[in-house]
């Protein structure tokens, strides 16, 4: 395959090493697989990695340098992918999977599913997504999420003062709500017992590791993102503790 000019939309092809680098217009795939194939640098006004209803694979393939904004994700499945560098905004992974891939970059804005949701729910055959063996270890996160059973265990993920990873997040999230319970009225307590519906809700739906960056707590204030974020790494390290 030549090197793509215009916009492309490929459907039911199998290609090997296809240079799609550099890129810059419409980007589809349906039905394809693509094996070792070379997307670097990619600046696509809109990408769609699956369309429709048939998965597209991505093996052993490079992302490395590329910005993705304008993203639909569909049945995309990413085995051994490297994604270095990149920038990805709004990325929603309703039934998108990723296998043993590498990041680094900026990604901000998205989440990633352990059961298939959105349109694809109840649709396709299958209802998990397969996510296991990540290193999101060099990215800068900015309000992403993983939820509806993503085991973060078999991921590897980024550590510092503005990330948070919860283990067992149902036990500590009750210790912490039972903390609060008998003390006063306060504005503090007020947005503690906000935060933990929410995010007791996704504990709920099957997450029952939660990993939060300082950006994707909805608080109402610098405030109370403050005080909540210290009550959640207070928490978060007793768990570390008691785990060792």
């Amino acid at each position: 395959m030549t090197k793509p000019t215009g916009d492309v939309f490929l459907r039911q092809e199998h290609l090997t090493a296809a240079d799609f680098s550099d890129y810059r217009g419409d980007f589809g795939a349906l039905g394809c697989v693509f094996e070792a194939c070379d997307f670097r640098r990619m600046r696509p006004r809109q990408i769609s990695f699956a369309s429709g209803m048939e998965p597209t694979r991505y093996v052993d393939c490079t992302f490395d340098g590329s910005k993705f904004q304008r993203i639909i994700e569909g049945l995309a499945r990413f085995e051994r992918c490297s994604f270095k560098d990149i920038t990805i905004d709004k990325f929603f992974g309703h039934a998108t999977e990723f296998i043993d891939c590498e990041f680094s970059g900026v990604l901000r804005h998205s989440v990633f599913f352990g059961l298939v949701a959105g349109f694809h729910r109840g649709k396709i055959a299958r209802t998990t997504n397969e996510f296991r063996g990540n290193n999101f270890a060099a990215s800068t996160l900015i309000d992403v999420g993983f939820r509806e059973g993503v085991d973060l265990s078999q991921q590897r993920l980024p550590v510092g003062p503005d990330y948070i990873y919860l283990r067992d997040a149902g036990l500590r999230l009750a210790a912490l709500r039972q903390k609060h319970v008998h003390r006063p009225p306060s504005a503090t307590r007020e947005e503690i017992f906000r935060f933990l519906r929410q995010a007791e809700e996704e504990v709920q739906q099957g997450q029952h590791d939660l990993f939060w960056t300082r950006e994707s707590l909805a608080v109402r204030d610098r405030r109370s993102l403050d005080a909540v974020w210290k009550e959640l790494q207070d928490v978060a390290a007793s768990s570390e503790t008691n785990a060792q």
